[in-house]
């Protein structure tokens, strides 16, 4: 978690004000000045090519990816009357540049960063686009991003850290045609001790009919899909798989609903795959099959646990979006309040004038 958040502390790269001039878009002013002004100028023109049509600005918010420069761009472009003009009026870009590969950033808060980005326009244009103020408002806002970056941070680690403690793994157990009910694959690997893999392996050893199903211990508590697919190698022609979420304790079911979406749609990708099933056999141990459907078996078992890790990943979006909606609830909630007080106070005002 350390690391990740070090690798991000600098998301926010830098802010952008340019001008649509005779020749072009040209950078009025740009912050940190570190920056390399021909950079700056290149960025401006992708903008321009992108931003306009028929000679037109088309007024608004855009995310623009740089990968030249390895940044992602927030532009507002805007424009004001301005009689000089022939076409009557001056156009102009705010851009906020983050980090190439944390477009999320963007995406989570467009409407926060892009209000931001609006009233900075409106000082600018009250202070007639003055250089001197250009490079206050500039700094201003740059500052202000990289404070919000940073509780932006803080936040989606905290929701990482609470949702890693909720849900301790993503499991797929397969039925060994010698060994019985086994682990095939986890995600994070090997963090379930030797008796609570039992425990899951026992679920699968008792399983009977396609479905959902849940179960506490004392220490864990699991919530399950067994499943088949079809399978050209196994006796019955079938492998039979139980996939599970493994929690500290059962989340609340407005979560459980969500998951329940994440594994019957990796239950269906898993049984519509005409391969997937040579992915839980030991090549060591195939006999009568050709090299080429040797090198498939590696394949297809790296593939399924790709799968895997990416349905936790999957799963702890679902607990972060949670924790984000209980956060917004709970804010509107302590706003009500306030709202109430205000028509009193109107209220006894009128009362008052009569």
């Amino acid at each position: 978690m350390d690391n990740q958040n070090n690798k991000d502390i600098d998301l926010v790269q830098g802010v952008i004000f340019s001008k649509i001039g005779d020749y072009g878009a040209e950078p009025i002013y740009y912050y940190p000045t570190e920056l390399d002004e021909a950079s700056m100028r290149l960025i401006d023109l992708k903008l321009l090519s992108i931003m306009t049509g028929e000679e037109v600005l088309a007024e608004g918010i855009a995310v623009i990816p740089f990968p030249r420069f390895k940044f992602t761009g927030l532009n507002y472009s805007f424009a004001i009357l301005d009689k000089t003009k022939p076409e009557g009026r001056a156009a102009f870009f705010l851009t906020l540049l983050i980090k190439e590969k944390k477009p999320e950033f963007i995406f989570q808060n467009i409407d926060h960063l892009t209000e931001k980005l609006k009233a900075t326009s409106k000082i600018l244009e009250q202070h007639d686009f003055r250089i001197a103020d250009a490079r206050l408002q500039m700094i201003r806002i740059y500052k202000y991003f990289i404070e919000f970056s940073k509780k932006y941070l803080e936040i989606r680690d905290s929701l990482l850290l609470e949702s890693e403690k909720s849900i301790l793994a993503a499991v797929l157990l397969y039925f060994h045609r010698k060994a019985g009910p086994i682990i095939f694959t986890s995600y994070p690997e090997q963090i379930l001790t030797n008796e609570q893999s039992k425990k899951l392996c026992k679920e699968l050893e008792i399983a009977i009919r396609e479905g959902f199903f849940s179960r506490s211990y004392p220490d864990i508590s699991h919530f399950s899909y067994y499943f088949e697919i079809p399978s050209d190698w196994a006796r019955g022609k079938k492998e039979m798989l139980l996939l599970s979420f493994v929690f500290r304790k059962l989340p609340a079911k407005d979560i459980t609903n969500a998951l329940h979406l994440k594994l019957i749609k990796f239950v269906e990708k898993m049984q519509v795959h005409p391969e997937i099933f040579k992915g839980f056999y030991n090549p060591s141990e195939i006999v009568g099959v050709l090299k080429q459907e040797k090198n498939k078996v590696t394949q297809m078992s790296e593939l399924t646990k790709q799968w895997i890790k990416s349905l936790y990943l999957a799963s702890i979006d679902v607990f972060q979006s949670s924790s984000m909606e209980e956060a917004k609830k709970k804010s509107q909630k302590t706003k009500k309040p306030q709202k109430k007080s205000k028509k009193k106070r109107k209220s006894k005002k009128r009362t008052k004038r009569r």
